[in-house]
């Protein structure tokens, strides 16, 4: 596997958790992220209706408290961005007893 992969899914996986959102709401926030996926390939994706997905992103949004797809994923950058730079400050700390 891809080491940016895992990186990626852990930067993700922080953000889902931290604003409590559902395995499906985060399925279909991660593929928006990371595939550009719009509504109708989500729901494809997700053999769900396109209706579900806009409900499922108006619930992610208001989770967050954005009330908009831009700020959305403006937000995900910033936390990936902080995540990464605090991942990368903290393999340079030298292990103990090395």
């Amino acid at each position: 596997m891809n080491p940016n992969m895992v990186e990626d899914n852990q930067i993700l996986n922080q953000f889902f958790t931290s604003y409590g959102l559902t395995q499906r709401e985060s399925e279909i926030l991660g593929l928006i992220a990371t595939h550009g996926y719009t509504n109708r390939e989500i729901a494809e994706s997700c053999c769900i209706s396109e209706k579900t997905v806009k409900i499922h992103l108006a619930n992610i949004m208001s989770k967050i408290g954005i009330g908009s797809m831009r700020r959305l994923l403006a937000l995900l950058l910033q936390q990936s961005l902080s995540f990464s730079k605090r991942s990368n400050e903290l393999s340079r700390i030298p292990a103990i007893g090395n």
